[in-house]
Formats: C-alpha cells, sequence, structure tokens
C-alpha cells in the first residue's frame, strides 16, 4: 500500500535512491552528522515513490534531505523519517530546486511539520526548542496555532509578517473583540503601522474564509507544502511569459510611434504647427528615440 502523501513514515535507507546528487562540502556534512548525532533529526527527508520497480529493494526517490540521508548512512542507521509524496520526475526535480533555493532559510511549512511531528513524539516544548533553536514560548505558540487550524495567523506569522505572539492572542479573542486587542497592542507598540495592516488583512480573510486553508468544498484542511510552491512556481512562470509578451508588443508599438514622429519631426510644416499650437516639447523617452535614428 502507498502511504499517502505528505504523512511521516520511517523508511529504510537502502531503499532510498538519490536521483540528482550533490557534491557537499566534507566539513559542512562534518557538522550536520555531528547535529544529527546529538539532538536529532529536526526535519524528515521527503521522498516519493518509484513510478517503476527499482532493483536492490529500491522503492523510493529522493526528492529532498540528500545530505540528511547521508548524515543517516554515515551514523549506521537503518531507517529514517520521511514525507512520502506522490510526485512525478518533472515535480520532483522542481520540488528538490525549490529545497535547494531555501535550503539557508527553514520554509514555514517544514517548521509546522517538523514541530508538529515531535510533539506527535511526545516531546516537550523545552525538548522542541532545543532541538530546533527556536524559543520555548515560540514553539508552544506555534503549537497552540496549529491545535486549533489557525493555518491562516500560523502562516502570516511564520513569515514575519505578524508577531505570533499577537497571533496567539486572535486565535484565543472572539471575532467582535479582535479590533480592540489590536488597537491595544499597537498603542502599546508592539508593532508599526505596516503590520497593523497586514494583521487587518489576515483577520479580514480569516473571518471571510476562515481560520484554516481548505479544499475549496469545506472539506479537509490543505496546508501550504513542497505541492503548493510548485503550482506558485508554475502560475509564476506563466505570469512571466505573459508578461515578457506584452512588453515585446509594448516595444514594436513604440517602434512604430518613434518612426511615425520621426517622420513627422522631419516636416517643417508639422513644426510650424505645433509651435502655433505652443507644443514645443515631447516626452523626453520619445525625443530620445528620435534622436538616436537621426
Amino acid at each position: 500500500m502507498t502511504p499517502e502523501d505528505g504523512e511521516v513514515h520511517l523508511i529504510p535507507v537502502t531503499s532510498i535512491r538519490v536521483v540528482n546528487p550533490r557534491v557537499r562540502d566534507a566539513k559542512r556534512f562534518e557538522v550536520i552528522v555531528r547535529n544529527i548525532e546529538q539532538i536529532g533529526l529536526k526535519r524528515p527527508i521527503s521522498v516519493t515513490p518509484c513510478r517503476q520497480p527499482a532493483p536492490d529493494g529500491i522503492g523510493y526517490d529522493l526528492v529532498c534531505g540528500q545530505g540528511r540521508l547521508e548524515a543517516f548512512l554515515a551514523l549506521g542507521q537503518t531507517h529514517i523519517p520521511a514525507f512520502v509524496k506522490g510526485f512525478d520526475r518533472q515535480t520532483s526535480l522542481i520540488a528538490s530546486l525549490v529545497e535547494n533555493i531555501a535550503r539557508r532559510r527553514v520554509r514555514a511549512i517544514d517548521q509546522i511539520q517538523s514541530i508538529k511531528w515531535m510533539r506527535d513524539q511526545g516531546q516537550s516544548f523545552d525538548d522542541i526548542s532545543r532541538k530546533t533553536g527556536l524559543g520555548a514560548a515560540y514553539v508552544e505558540d506555534i503549537v497552540v496555532l496549529i491545535e486549533r487550524g489557525e493555518d491562516r495567523l500560523l502562516d502570516a506569522a511564520l513569515h514575519e509578517r505578524i508577531p505570533i505572539s499577537i497571533a496567539t492572542k486572535i486565535a484565543e479573542t472572539p471575532d467582535a473583540d479582535i479590533q480592540r486587542v489590536l488597537m491595544e497592542a499597537y498603542e502599546r507598540k508592539e508593532f508599526n503601522q505596516k503590520t497593523l495592516t497586514a494583521f487587518r488583512e489576515v483577520v479580514q480573510h480569516r473571518r471571510s474564509l476562515g481560520p484554516a486553508y481548505t479544499d475549496g468544498r469545506g472539506g479537509t484542511r490543505v496546508r501550504r507544502s513542497v505541492d503548493s510552491f510548485v503550482a506558485s512556481y508554475r502560475a509564476q512562470a506563466e505570469r512571466q511569459r505573459l508578461l515578457i509578451k506584452k512588453a515585446r508588443a509594448c516595444e514594436a508599438r513604440l517602434l512604430a510611434i518613434t518612426a511615425a514622429f520621426r517622420v513627422l519631426m522631419a516636416d517643417e510644416d508639422f513644426v510650424t504647427l505645433l509651435r502655433a499650437e505652443k507644443i514645443g516639447t515631447l516626452p523626453k523617452f520619445l525625443a530620445e528615440r528620435i534622436e538616436e535614428g537621426k
């Protein structure tokens, strides 16, 4: 049976194939190994089931986490926690690219999943704080928002749009009193005008769409994950394609306008007419283009 997409499973390390291996700095790898040996794995790796049967018991292709996998092998571990994703090859490569780009800063969704997973294992806030390097109060606030299903507040807090302490207060406050809580915090200078605007946007979305991300039919909550990053990447690529298309059309129109004005400005009668109408200047960009073509 194939594990459900996004669930954490203990996978045999020998069953994972690294499709797109990278050469890692030896000193940096040593730090990773020592860190995992001392405090454990902070974040599960991501794998996807092989589309075709592979030799030697290989059942998964690695999506993200080559360094963590190799560290487990170096430590003699036989199994590793992994998120199992139902990706095709192209999506896996894109997801791996996203991971590499963002590897210097743990993505919000990974932070959520890691903390939730450690909490589900029965670890205390202090234990999670020590292993993640986050403050115990911060970890507790994250867990409160996770348990309440406050996806929108959690998302905004982890992306540093709003303070998580105030986000937790909002989650525990009746809707009728939220505005008062925000204004009191603002008057105490706990955040600035820009953050207040961000709070109002999040609160408005929370009020109209609900605190959790849903599947659009009122069904189960759908958390932002690598899937959403891939979708966002593709949407951004399409926007860029349309932008380039519009830019080229605009450039063609400007070239036509410039050519037309170049002909007109060479006509003394037209120039005399402009002077008579007291139109003695052209837009700087257009004038420069006309001069360049002379």
